[in-house]
């Protein structure tokens, strides 16, 4: 089966988008890989509590544990990179999905608990399975489940094969007919079974299995093919105490015997079990900084002819200690591991993306135009066009740092401003109405938006005269091209017509858009800057410089004031060494040479205060 994904492709960014067929960079692992998802984690996000896989019996979130980073106690000895979540959240699981798609994985095997069971949480669990069901079409990732029939009883007249019947039809009747429902190359719906741990015997799971009302390719534990039987379509390895030699047995031993076999790789083991107040440990097996996720993804591809597809154990399952997903403790290493190993044509770079996207998604969750945007940016990123969402999520970085312009007319030397709705002329400049921020939308298109208001200049309802008010971000009445007259001056060309420039032609009190001569001086403007009064902070340290960014070798911090301190840091939040080289008072270089490829932070000081400053490392 070649790995062919369903995504969202943009045509045009003003346009919107459409669904289609995209293929990823060429990989050189050729089975398909899935990573095995939990969905158990909630927070007062979602539900009124944190849930008891962040909390276990004894750790409480809402303590906070280290100020600076803002880290809360969890049941766990790892931390999430985004802190404890909720998988409901449409954001979290965005992030999760997106870092698969970029690190070679071909789908997502939910750790399923169905529609009925006897613990007291499977409603959630289902709304959560759902909700990540959900966002998984839209992302393009593929999905299936791996059953738990661990919470059967007696309880409803239902006996315990019941409940799994039950739960199977739930499956034909809500996921099969799904597109990224996963499928084998013979058509059948793929599926498996965490053990089984309490429903056992052929006949038992013969009947559980006609639920399905198709024929299926049924997985088990492969040390658990007998106790399914004749249901059982192969099996799937997992981690063991025993670690490399029990895959390895599985590999050599059994794999080759199944019509279905599933290898598995895993970083390491470290449950939380005893500490949490859940029990006994049960067992470790040594994560070595991403060296055993290595090994056990090398004894997969050595064995790569005896198996159908790898099973990523796990995605977070923080309790165990089995995470690919990123973590304070080992950042994207895990990941990065796997690019290396799969042959994928992304490194961090692109997972610092992905990273970014997330925290723009909640440093700005009540504002629309910006999730807006970032919306245009995750398609993108669907898409990978990374270099498109980066423009889009620098825009929205550098918005508080906006240059300011005053807008001047080439022909009376008039400059607009703002007048409730209507955009207006006027020889003198008099207040905040008067500057306006040139917003990049890409592509070489911009917003020209009020610094006082926020509304944005539009000809959206097509009266003759320019509107100012708010607008959705992708709406093409509100994008402009600029077009260079000459070295002072420029044409704003509206992307929603061919021919409608911004003008006062006609001198009629209020800006116009029309298809005037574009030769004209009434259709061309000065755009002057002017300080950024709105925010004191930030003009204080306008002369900040830091060059060449990107760089791959040297880079400079210039400040007209003395520089006392200057700290770099990684996108972890982690501060790094670097040797600097003080070439003045106001002047310091420092070389990014032994600095991977990605998105740093750098902390300045000076006797008006300190700002943090993005630079960007390329190799």
């Amino acid at each position: 089966m070649s790995k062919v994904f369903l995504k969202y492709c943009s045509i045009l960014f003003i346009v919107g988008c459409i669904h289609t067929a995209f293929s990823q960079g060429t990989e050189t692992f050729d089975k398909l890989v899935y990573m095995h998802y939990m969905p158990w984690f909630d927070s007062p996000d979602y539900n009124t509590n944190w849930g008891i896989h962040w909390t276990m019996a004894n750790k409480d979130p809402n303590v906070i544990v280290d100020n600076i980073i803002d880290k809360r106690e969890i049941a766990s000895h790892y931390y999430p990179l985004i802190g404890p979540y909720d998988s409901q959240d449409p954001n979290v699981i965005e992030y999760h999905l997106l870092l698969m798609k970029y690190s070679g994985i071909d789908g997502i095997l939910i750790n399923w608990y169905g529609e009925v069971g006897t613990n007291g949480d499977i409603n959630l669990l289902l709304e959560n399975s759902n909700a990540i069901v959900t966002e998984s079409d839209a992302l393009g990732m593929d999905f299936s489940v791996i059953m738990e029939d661990r919470f059967v009883g007696t309880e409803n007249n239902l006996n315990p094969v019941d409940y799994v019947y039950i739960n199977i039809e739930y499956l034909k009747n809500n996921y099969f007919s799904k597109g990224n429902f996963i499928r084998t190359d013979s058509g059948k719906p793929l599926f498996g079974v965490f053990g089984p741990i309490e429903v056992f015997g052929e006949s038992n799971w013969n009947y559980a299995l006609t639920a399905a009302g198709e024929d299926v390719v049924f997985l088990p534990l492969y040390w658990s093919i007998n106790s399914v039987g004749n249901g059982a379509s192969g099996g799937y390895d997992w981690v063991l105490e025993n670690g490399l030699s029990a895959n390895q047995s599985f590999y050599q031993s059994t794999a080759s015997s199944l019509n279905f076999a599933m290898g598995c790789a895993y970083p390491g083991f470290k449950d939380f079990y005893e500490e949490g107040g859940w029990g006994n440990n049960l067992f470790y097996l040594d994560h070595n900084n991403g060296t055993l996720l290595n090994q056990t993804l090398d004894l997969a591809i050595q064995n790569k002819n005896s198996i159908d597809a790898l099973q990523l154990v796990t995605w977070n399952d923080f309790g165990e200690g089995t995470m690919y997903e990123p973590t304070y403790e080992f950042g994207f290493k895990m990941l990065t591991n796997l690019q290396t190993k799969l042959g994928v044509n992304y490194t961090e770079y692109e997972l610092q993306q992905i990273y970014r996207l997330f925290q723009l998604r909640k440093t700005h969750s009540n504002v629309p135009d910006i999730q807006s945007t970032l919306n245009q940016a995750r398609n993108h990123l669907i898409n990978y066009q990374v270099s498109n969402a980066v423009t889009l999520m620098d825009n929205i970085e550098s918005l508080e740092d906006q240059k300011l312009y005053y807008i001047k007319n080439r022909f009376n030397d008039n400059y607009l401003y703002q007048d409730g709705s209507v955009v207006k002329y006027s020889s003198e400049t008099s207040n905040d109405n008067f500057k306006w921020k040139l917003i990049i939308a890409g592509n070489g298109y911009y917003y020209l938006e009020n610094a006082f208001s926020g509304d944005k200049i539009h000809m959206e309802n097509q009266t003759g005269s320019l509107e100012c008010t708010p607008i959705a971000l992708d709406s093409p009445s509100s994008i402009w091209e600029k077009r260079t007259v000459n070295g002072t001056h420029n044409k704003f060309l509206n992307t929603s017509t061919s021919n409608q420039y911004m003008n006062i032609e006609n001198n009629l009190g209020y800006a116009e858009h029309s298809s005037i001569n574009a030769s004209w001086e009434s259709a061309q403007w000065e755009l002057k800057e002017v300080p950024n009064i709105l925010d004191l902070n930030k003009t204080t340290f306008k002369n900040v410089l830091i060059f060449p960014n990107p760089t791959n070798d040297l880079v400079t911090i210039q400040s007209f004031n003395h520089i006392s301190n200057l700290t770099v840091y990684d996108i972890l939040g982690k501060r790094l060494n670097v040797d600097s080289v003080t070439t003045s008072s106001s002047k310091l270089q420092f070389s990014v040479k032994n600095l991977k490829s990605g998105i740093y932070y750098i902390k300045i000081k000076n006797n008006l205060g300190t700002i943090t400053k993005k630079l960007i490392v390329k190799h």
